[in-house]
C-alpha cells in the first residue's frame, strides 16, 4: 500500500433527540490506493474542548447502496457516519467548556481494510491491515462546529442548562398570564448558549416584568404582591413568595450593562439566574 490514510470529508450532521440523543455526522471516505477496498472495522476515539472525551469505540458506520457490493472503489468515495452519543452529563461539560462559541471536535481511529481482488470475475477478500481516518499519519483529524450551529444542534437535542429542574413548559406556554413570560426565560436560555451572561440575567428579569405586566395590566412593578396573591392567593405564602420574588429580581438586576466595573456577572451568575427564575416559574405554573 502507498498510504495508510483514508481522506474524510464530512458532508452534514444531524442531532438526534431524546431517549437517544446523539450526533451524527454523515462523511465521504475517499479511496486513494491502488485497489478497491472493503472497510471491515473502526475504532475510533473523540474529543473536545481541552481534551475532553466524548465518546470511544465503534462509532463509524460504513454506509453502502443495497444494490451494489460493500466496497469502495479505486479512485472512487464512499459514504459512511460517525454517531456520537451525547448524555446530559457530557453536553454539561461541553458547556462549561465552551469558551470562544465554536466547538472543535478530534477524532482519533483506526480502520480495519481489506484489499479487494478479482480472481475469474469473483470478487474476493485479501488479508485485513490497517489504515487510519484522515490526512494525518497518526489517524487524527478535526472538525470544527461554529458556535451558530453548535446553537441549532442543542435546541434539537433538546438540550437545556436545566436538566435537573423539570418545567411544566406546555402548561406555562397555554397560561395567558405565563406565556410571555416563559418566551423570555427561554430567551434567557438562549443567551447563556451564546456565553452572554448579562443578556441571560437580563431576560430573567424580563420574565418577571411579563408576569407583573401581564397580570395587573400594568407596568409597574410595585404591583408583584398584587399579582403574586392573584395567582397563589392571600396569606402568608403570598407575602413570602412576593418576597422571594423581589429579591430575585433585585440580584438579576445585576445583569444591566451599566453596572460598576467593580461588578463582573461570570457564568455561575447566569447560571444561578436561570435555576433560580426557572423554578419560580414552574412553582407559579403549578398554581
Amino acid at each position: 500500500m502507498e498510504t495508510t490514510n483514508l481522506p474524510i470529508n464530512f458532508l452534514h450532521y444531524h442531532a438526534e433527540p431524546p431517549p437517544m440523543r446523539k450526533l451524527e455526522l454523515e462523511c465521504q471516505i475517499a479511496n486513494p490506493t491502488q485497489c478497491d477496498i472493503c472497510i471491515l472495522d473502526a475504532w475510533v476515539e473523540v474529543e473536545t474542548l481541552n481534551g475532553l472525551k466524548l465518546a470511544e469505540g465503534k462509532l463509524f458506520k460504513a454506509m453502502y447502496n443495497k444494490v451494489d457490493p460493500a466496497i469502495i472503489p479505486l479512485g472512487e468515495k464512499g459514504l459512511g457516519s460517525f454517531n456520537i452519543q451525547l448524555p446530559a452529563q457530557a453536553l454539561h461539560d461541553i458547556e462549561e467548556r465552551r469558551v470562544d462559541g465554536d466547538v472543535k471536535l478530534i477524532f482519533s481511529s483506526r480502520v480495519l481494510v481489506a484489499k479487494v481482488n478479482k480472481v475469474n470475475d469473483i470478487k474476493i477478500l485479501e488479508i485485513p491491515f490497517e489504515m487510519f481516518f484522515g490526512n494525518s499519519g497518526n489517524g487524527r483529524f478535526e472538525y470544527l462546529i461554529p458556535q451558530s450551529e453548535w446553537i441549532k444542534l442543542l435546541k434539537n437535542l433538546h438540550w437545556s442548562e436545566l436538566e435537573l429542574l423539570e418545567l411544566p413548559a406546555s402548561r406555562l406556554r397555554i397560561i395567558p398570564v405565563l406565556a410571555r413570560s416563559f418566551s423570555r426565560f427561554e430567551d434567557a436560555q438562549n443567551c447563556f448558549r451564546q456565553l452572554d451572561w448579562e443578556e441571560t440575567m437580563l431576560n430573567c428579569r424580563k420574565a418577571f416584568e411579563a408576569i407583573v405586566q401581564d397580570v395587573s395590566g400594568v407596568s409597574d412593578m410595585r404591583k408583584s404582591r398584587e399579582v403574586i396573591i392573584s395567582l397563589v392567593g392571600e396569606g402568608d405564602k403570598a407575602k413570602r413568595i412576593n418576597e422571594l420574588a423581589k429579591s430575585l429580581s433585585n440580584f438579576l438586576h445585576l445583569g444591566r450593562h451599566e453596572n460598576p466595573p467593580n461588578i463582573s456577572i461570570k457564568r455561575s451568575d447566569a447560571e444561578l439566574a436561570l435555576h433560580l427564575t426557572g423554578a419560580l416559574l414552574s412553582y407559579l405554573g403549578q398554581q
